[in-house]
């Protein structure tokens, strides 16, 4: 998107009454989902773009599954909820049209799942975001799944790690890809890895355990890749993290197992 894009949406979202992304109504500021902590690429200018009423309406619990084969088997996807319409125009306004206030939200979404693949499928050193590549962030301005990670890292437990996986091939948007196969395609080769020792410090238990965040888990094919990326250089990926995951569908490669939830 360019600057000028940028700076127009800022104006008009300072200038003009806010509604909510999901019931397009006015509120009370005590009736809005409250601003968070700060972190890279979010603006103090930001609003959360969400009613209380709505936000409660995502959910709090998680739902889980197995996206497989991947490299030596299947990993386990650990999303807020299986992929909606309502979940789906929230990050469609969050990535493509500037509510970075959305990720507010968003992450609070994200704070079951997490604990739950934690326990489920092991704890991690880090969490590592999928990335964009670089001329698409410098469009876009962030990186919608960096921004998740740094807000759920803010407790200190977990730390965010960027510089382990970038994507030197600008690909196609994936959303916008329908076939299985065209979608493998354009993420072939599209991820450079850091190898362990390159990044930590000798020592430790195990300090190669990742756990990789996303926003929304389609056809499974850019978390598989930079799942296999990352494995095939000697790190340990215990697991994916995403707002939403899809349900088994005929056009799915790879392979999405019915999703169990809990809460």
């Amino acid at each position: 998107m360019k600057s000028s894009t940028w700076v127009v949406g800022s104006l008009l979202e300072l200038l003009y009454p806010e509604r909510c992304t999901l019931c397009e109504t006015e509120h009370r500021p005590d009736l809005w989902f409250p601003r968070g902590d700060q972190v890279p690429g979010l603006r103090i200018w930001d609003g959360t773009h969400l009613c209380l009423a709505c936000a409660a309406g995502l959910g709090t619990g998680y739902v889980r599954g197995e996206l497989g084969p991947v490299h030596s088997g299947g990993i386990q996807v650990t999303a807020a909820v299986p992929t909606n319409p309502d979940l789906v125009k929230l990050v469609g306004q969050f990535k493509y049209h500037g509510l970075r206030g959305l990720a507010w939200p968003l992450a609070r979404l994200l704070r079951a799942p997490l604990a739950a693949a934690c326990e489920g499928s092991g704890v991690v050193d880090a969490l590592v975001p999928v990335p964009l590549h670089s001329r698409r962030k410098r469009m876009r301005g962030f990186n919608q799944a960096e921004i998740l990670a740094r807000l759920l890292a803010l407790d200190g437990k977990i730390p965010v790690v960027t510089d382990i996986l970038t994507r030197h091939r600008n690909t196609s948007q994936q959303a916008k890809i329908t076939s299985p196969c065209e979608r493998r395609r354009n993420l072939a080769a599209s991820f450079k890895v850091r190898p362990p020792a390159a990044t930590w410090p000798e020592g430790g238990s195990s300090p190669n355990r990742i756990g990789l965040v996303d926003d929304l888990v389609t056809s499974g094919w850019t978390a598989a890749s930079a799942a296999e990326s990352l494995s095939e250089k000697g790190w340990d990926v215990r697991w994916v993290l995403a707002l939403g995951f899809a349900l088994e569908t005929k056009n799915t490669s790879p392979r999405v197992d019915t999703l169990e939830r809990g809460f």
